[in-house]
């Protein structure tokens, strides 16, 4: 049976490389130091998210052959960190479905045993369509495998709308062309108006794991202030437009559109409200935005909606500051304290 004591080190002598990313606020790569770490115990999750780790890994055989994707969430402790039992008992699984003495079909099938233990194990999770979308698309890369038979069909129809219908459109090939945004900058740009609204809200919820630069974050801005003055609903594309700048080295673009958002009537709408709550972390560090995203929340939303977007963000030590300003700033209104004193208590204001 194997000694390795993490799952990094066990796949390593199943003769498969390894790549880990996190999926939690959206697709991102997971360095090796940071995931060694992680696994031994030793430092946080990276990028936590509703106190788990969303880890996709990503494992292809040295010698050739078909890549393996595993999903898995990890439970993390109050300092962010791997439970070590979880880790022990997953490994277990592991060294059993690999150890010599196993059934001799499954050793010559090791991809095969390491699934196995894996849907055994009850830490494997399904990620949102648009997540797994992302997450293939930028794997595909990695591996330098050309992308999915539907990019063709969405490439033709960012060239001419008018002559591909949007409804035939599949989720894949739209991860496709968002993770080739620097390839295809000028076309994002110039469609980004005219684009049928599932297909910009599919786009932008596939742009979140994209750091886009400022012309594309500029015109998913331009369309989302469009949006904005509509009055007729537009809160499910004005979340996507949030979703899509969150990830942009755009910063200053994004903080202003994300004012311009808080200040208009889809600061009432709760899916706008937890784009922002869930993706613009890096934002709410910011003692000027902050309070009035959470004033927003407590005004505008149940206790139960506040209790969830706070409980994440709280873990988040740069964030729990900002919002520990917002809630002790005499100046605060009454709907946030109330509503805070309601989170840490379950009744009455904080003083």
């Amino acid at each position: 049976m194997s000694s390795a004591g993490t799952l990094s080190a066990l796949i390593a002598e199943a003769d498969f490389n390894l790549r880990w990313f996190d999926l939690g606020r959206r697709v991102r790569s997971v360095s090796r130091a940071d995931a060694e770490a992680f696994e031994a115990g030793t430092a946080p999750w990276p990028f936590p998210y509703l106190r788990h780790a969303w880890a996709g890994i990503l494992l292809w055989p040295r010698e050739g052959g078909e890549p393996v994707v595993w999903f898995l969430r990890f439970p993390l402790d109050e300092q962010g960190k791997l439970q070590l039992p979880v880790r022990d008992g997953f490994l277990r699984r592991l060294n059993l479905a690999l150890k010599p003495d196993g059934n001799a079909q499954e050793k010559h099938q090791p991809a095969k045993a390491l699934d196995g233990a894996l849907q055994a194990s009850g830490l494997l999770f399904e990620p949102p369509p648009e997540r797994q979308a992302a997450f293939h698309a930028r794997s595909s890369l990695l591996l330098k495998r050309p992308a999915s038979e539907h990019f063709t069909r969405v490439l033709a129809y960012f060239r001419e709308p008018g002559k591909v219908a949007w409804d035939q459109l599949a989720l894949q090939g739209i991860a496709d062309l968002a993770v080739r945004w620097e390839e295809h900058r000028d076309l994002l740009e110039r469609r980004m108006p005219e684009l049928a609204g599932p297909v910009f809200i599919t786009l932008c919820q596939c742009l979140e794991s994209e750091a886009i630069d400022h012309r594309i974050a500029g015109a998913i801005a331009e369309r989302g202030r469009r949006l904005m003055a509509d009055e007729a609903g537009k809160g499910p594309e004005i979340a996507a437009a949030i979703r899509g700048l969150s990830h942009s080295v755009a910063t200053g673009l994004r903080q202003a559109f994300l004012k311009e958002v808080l200040a208009s009537k889809a600061a009432f709408d709760s899916e706008v409200l937890a784009a922002i709550g869930s993706r613009c972390t890096i934002d709410l560090e910011s003692n000027e935005l902050t309070p009035t995203w959470l004033a927003a929340v407590a005004s505008s939303q149940s206790q139960n909606t506040f209790n969830l977007l706070l409980a994440d963000l709280m873990t988040l030590p740069a964030v729990r500051g900002a919002i520990l300003d917002a809630v002790r700033d005499p100046a605060r209104p009454d709907t946030v304290a109330t509503a805070f004193g309601n989170f840490l208590h379950g009744s009455g204001p904080v003083h």
